[in-house]
């Protein structure tokens, strides 16, 4: 199949990033037929970012839901399309927690992502884009369509920075520069930034942050993209 026709098509559906790459030495025996991974990530409003300074906002919330529901419907989309074309699909919701202990979904996006070369993991655990530093949401569909794969991105690309780091309300953050092998704890507590995300979910009505993303200079740096 042409891969870069599916890429054209979740282009126009809404997504800002659109990258494939092979999962087959890190999904589960159920899961392992689809192996490979489609990253699809959309750009956050860099006017809504930028106006997180030491807390979110009322603005950055609706802007977070409506980025998720957007991602899941494009992934759904996506899932679709294969399906018609005779391939399985399996779209991993944006944003759905299945381990509330520890904060975890189906499969990490984020790992689908470096996978397929959207960017890498930078000190505040986050993704970490070329195009959009980590004003980014992600959302992953897994096939088992004979895609053509990038090259995986293993190694952080954030340097001697630690803006976020310092930044981190939450204190959740270790500065450990991220590396393929490097497992999430040795990134963050994740325990300490609940306690923030869940305290400003009863205010917004979202489990949000934000300013390790708002202070971020790989996305400052593209604000007139």
């Amino acid at each position: 199949m042409n891969s870069e026709i599916l890429r054209k098509r979740i282009m126009k559906w809404g997504a800002s990033i659109v990258g494939f790459g092979n999962l087959d030495d890190l999904l589960s025996d159920e899961l392992k037929r689809l192996h490979i991974g489609i990253s699809i990530a959309i750009k956050l409003s860099n006017a809504i970012i930028d106006g997180i300074k030491e807390a979110p906002t009322f603005t950055y919330a609706h802007h977070y839901r409506v980025t998720n529901q957007l991602l899941d419907f494009v992934a759904l989309k996506a899932s679709n399309l294969l399906q018609s074309w005779g391939y399985e699909a399996f779209p991993i919701p944006a944003s759905q927690i299945v381990d509330d202990e520890k904060l975890e979904g189906l499969f990490p996006h984020k790992t689908v992502a470096t996978r397929a070369s959207l960017g890498w993991i930078g000190k505040s655990a986050l993704l970490i884009t070329p195009e959009y530093g980590p004003r980014v949401r992600l959302v992953s569909v897994l096939t088992d369509a004979p895609l053509e794969v990038s090259l995986p991105i293993s190694e952080s690309r954030c340097g001697q920075c630690s803006l976020c780091v310092e930044a981190c309300p939450a204190k959740a953050l270790t500065g450990k520069s991220w590396q393929e092998e490097t497992k999430r704890e040795e990134l963050v507590d994740v325990g300490l930034c609940r306690e923030v995300t869940q305290r400003n979910k009863i205010k917004f009505g979202e489990p949000i942050c934000g300013i390790c993303v708002s202070v971020c200079p790989f996305g400052k740096a593209n604000t007139r993209t």
